[in-house]
Order: structure tokens, then sequence, then C-alpha cells
């Protein structure tokens, strides 16, 4: 093992110690300190010529000069003149993918079977590199920058259909002066989507940064270079819209992101640990709980320092901000079509259909969307406007957009038993007591939902009361069905008085008769 350089304080106590009259046996004991070491440090002392007493009472620069030979560093030899050439070369291997210094070692030994063991090649080469890596302590302006990032590890949100889970991912922003987070889910990571989550991240900061900085993605920069990145026309446009600049990191392991980057491990704390057992059926519902969260996190007091995140924000770069636009950011897309014989369009990326007026099928359209629109257009008359959705393969259809026989039967299939209940009940007590017994005579309740809608479209033809004397006649019978009252409507025996059968069968009273005093 390579040797370690020991502390002036252990030294120190190795002093007392030995002033205290212990062995140097126990002295390695008491320090962990190898036997041999000790034994140097011991022979020092008596080869000095000077007191126990004396030596404590030096100063440690003396003290470090009177034992500057008790613990030598390993002077450099032969195979370290020949190992100390290729450390730069060393250095630079392994920022390679896969390299590693047990391989370094293996093709060192491969030149120089004589040289140094794997844990003295590491010692030397890691004090090299201690000894030669420098970083920068950034120094962040107020109001001068943001950073951007998505997160590693995306949120999910259940269907509700199916119980399956789907991962959306997850922009992070911070302003690194007062390091106050912004966390928002998205729909995708594209352009719209992006540009949408930067402008709801200005808006929850309330105003504009003179720069907004993230790595090489592919939505922000169309040619990565160290020096003059390409960036994305679209994300320009962006960024005159709020009057900031957009610049990239630079490539290969930037550390001029790294604040964002600690930030999205503080993200994974704050924000995905406290949700990690609770389920989200939209996105709207996940976005609200992160919002709870980051609120939460953005005004709690940081560690070691009297005041939030929310309130050094406050104090020291609300008011440097640019102020916003009146309207945000909106990355519209636009497309032209003819409207078909179904009467709605589709945007294809998502493979989700919305509507438009039946009557316009045949019509040439233009349909303009963004993240949360969608508009389309007759020439310049905007003719349907519907939140844009992204389940795959869904449709959006507004009633008033659909043909009247469309609308009837999709009302017909959208009707329940409380329906039926509720609209025979305006007819009369019969009307629903027949159409309660109709719903209660299937195993499946949807099965009678279409005599129920006979029963009712029998005011249609005949006057409310004469299909309540029919549902009052029909009652009386064992079993109920919509043809029976249709057929007692048709032959009008709703208007017929029933014979009250209260003729009684004359039977002379004699002895024989037992009433029922006899069967108790």
């Amino acid at each position: 093992m390579a040797n370690k350089t020991v502390s002036m304080l252990r030294i120190r106590k190795l002093i007392q110690l030995l002033d205290n009259g212990l062995s140097q046996r126990q002295i390695s004991a008491e320090l962990k300190m190898g036997r041999n070491i000790v034994s140097n440090y011991v022979h020092q002392i008596q080869e000095c010529g000077q007191s126990i007493q004396s030596i404590q009472e030096q100063d440690d620069e003396s003290l470090a000069s009177l034992f500057s030979h008790s613990s030598p560093k390993p002077s450099p030899d032969e195979r370290f003149q020949k190992l100390e050439k290729y450390f730069p070369d060393w250095v630079e291997e392994l920022k390679k993918t896969g390299m590693t210094k047990l391989q370094l070692w293996k093709e060192y030994m491969a030149k120089y079977p004589d040289g140094y063991g794997y844990t003295q090649f590491k010692e030397h080469l890691n004090f090299y590199i201690k000894n030669h890596s420098y970083s920068y302590h950034n120094k962040h302006l107020p109001a001068k920058e943001m950073y951007v990032d998505f997160a590693g590890s995306p949120l999910y949100i259940t269907d509700k259909r199916t119980n399956q889970k789907q991962s959306y991912p997850v922009l992070i922003c911070t302003l690194p002066c007062s390091n106050i987070l912004y966390v928002m889910a998205l729909h995708d990571m594209k352009q719209e989507s992006l540009y949408y989550g930067l402008s709801s991240c200005l808006l929850y900061f309330g105003g504009v940064p003179e720069s907004v900085l993230s790595d090489n993605m592919r939505q922000w920069v169309k040619r990565a270079d160290r020096y003059e990145p390409t960036i994305e026309e679209a994300m320009l446009s962006w960024g005159i819209y709020y009057h900031t600049e957009i610049t990239a990191a630079r490539v290969k392991k930037p550390r001029d992101k790294a604040n964002v980057e600690c930030h999205v491990n503080i993200a994974y704390h704050a924000i995905y640990a406290p949700m990690r057992n609770e389920v989200f059926y939209s996105l709207d519902a996940l976005n609200t709980r992160i919002q709870e969260l980051l609120d939460d996190f953005n005004h709690l007091k940081m560690q070691g320092r009297p005041y939030s995140r929310y309130d050094d924000f406050m104090v020291r770069e609300a008011s440097l901000l640019r102020s916003l636009p009146s309207q945000p950011y909106v990355f519209k897309y636009r497309k032209v079509f003819t409207i078909n014989s179904t009467y709605h369009v589709q945007i294809v990326s998502d493979r989700h259909f919305y509507s438009v007026p039946y009557q316009y099928v045949g019509h040439s359209a233009t349909m303009i969307y963004d993240y949360l629109n969608v508009e389309i257009y007759i020439g310049l008359e905007r003719v349907a406007l519907h939140r844009r959705a992204y389940d795959q393969g869904g449709y959006s259809t507004l009633d008033e957009h659909m043909p009247p026989n469309h609308l009837a039967y999709k009302r017909s299939r959208e009707y329940n038993a409380e329906y039926y209940l509720r609209k025979s009940a305006d007819i009369g007590p019969a009307t629903k007591e027949v159409v309660n017994r109709i719903l209660s005579s299937h195993i499946f309740v949807q099965q009678s939902y279409r005599s129920c809608q006979g029963i009712l479209s029998l005011i249609r033809h005949y006057s409310e009361d004469r299909v309540e004397a029919a549902c009052s006649r029909a009652k009386q019978s064992p079993t109920v069905s919509y043809q029976m009252v249709k057929q007692i409507l048709e032959k009008k025996l709703d208007t017929v008085e029933e014979k009250q059968e209260c003729q009684q069968q004359y039977i002379p009273d004699h002895e024989n008769i037992r009433g029922a005093d006899a069967y108790k």
C-alpha cells in the first residue's frame, strides 16, 4: 500500500503518549499507526537533543521541520520516471467509454513487468489527476440567466380504462442566483411542448432573465459546436419574442450547467419522492400536485440560512427580471385539408380527430393548432374550436357539429335507467311503474332501454293522458312490454272502461258449507 502522510495532530498525540510513558507497541495500538513509523518518530525525538516538553511547545512549522524526514514521501525512482510521462495521456484515455484504471494498469504492466503494483499505480495516478484538475466557481448574477434541462426520469399517468401507466417527460428550470426551482410535466419533448413549458416557467417567475441556457438537445440546437452552436430558428423566435438570449452549454460533459443538473436531483427528492405512491389520471392533475410540492419547496428555508429560495428570489432577482409580454408565446402549426364525409379532421402526430360542422363537408379548410388549442377555419371564419387532446385514436366531437340523425343516435346510446324513470314520471305514475317493471325484467338493464324508449316515443302519436291510461291498464298484467302498451293504444282499449267484475256467483247457504273457522 502506498505511504500516507501523517498529520501534525497525530504526531503531537504520539509525543504526548510518549511523554506519558507508553511503550512504542502501546502507542502503535492507540494511534493505529505502524510500529516502524512509531519507531522512526521516537528515534528522531531521541536524536534531536531536545526535551519532550520543549518539542511540545513548538509551533506546527518548527515541528514539521524537526520531523521533515519522519514520513518521507517515496523519492521518485526509475519506475516513477517511466510512469509519470504517461499521466497526461492516461487522463484523456479515462474519458473514453469503458476505460478503467485497472485496464490502464494492465497495459502498463505489459510494458514494464517490474513496475508499480496496482495500489501504488492508482495512488500516483490519482495524485496527478487531483493536482491537475481545476474547477472555476461560478458567481451567478441576479436575473442574468436561467438554466433548462429535462429530468432523466419521467412521471406517470394511469389510463382509467386499461389501468396502464404512460410516461411523461419533466421540464426542470432554475435561476442559479437564488436557486428558485420550476418543475412541469409535459405531453412530450416536441418543440411546441418545450416552448409551452418555458413560457409557463417565465410566468411562474414573473419575468424574463437576460439569457436562457440548455444543453444541446435537438429541440434547442440544430448543430452542436463547443464554441458556436447553431440554435434552432424556432428557438431563436421564442427568444426574440421574450427579448432574451438563447445559449447552449458546451458539448462533452459541460460544467456550465451543473446547477440545473443538481436541481434535477433536488426535484427527485422534493417532487418525485412525495408522489411515489400517488396515482394521477390526467396531466392537469399531475401538474397541480407538482405545483403544490414546488411551492412548498421554494418556500422552505435553505439549510444553514434564515431565508428560503423564494425569499432570496424576491429580494435579489424579481425586480431585475425583464417584464413579460402581454400574451405568452404560442408555437402554432398550420394544415390545409378538405373536410371528408366523417366531418372530422386529424392531427396526424397525435392520431386524434376533431369535429367540424357537418354543413362544411367537401369544403377546403385550414387547421391551426398549438399545445393547448385546435382551431379550424373556413376562409377567414373560425368554425370550430377544440381543446387539444392527446389520446391516440380518440375523437373530440361537439353535438352542434353533428347531423340530426347522428345526434339522435348518440343521445339514444347515452340514455340510462335514471333518464327513463325521470321522463316516464313526467307522463304519470302508471307509466313510471310500467317503465320500472320493464327495466327490472332483464338481467342486464341496458337490454331494456329500447323498450323504454319505445314507451316514451308513444307521446309523439298519442296524448300523455292516453299513454298514462294505457300503462294503467297494462300494469294489471303479470308482465308488461312496449308492444302491449302500443296495442292498447291502437285498439283504443285505453278509452274503454274496464268492467268491474263485481258479479259474485250465487251459492246458497246450507249446512255443508265450511267457513274460515273450519281451517283454524
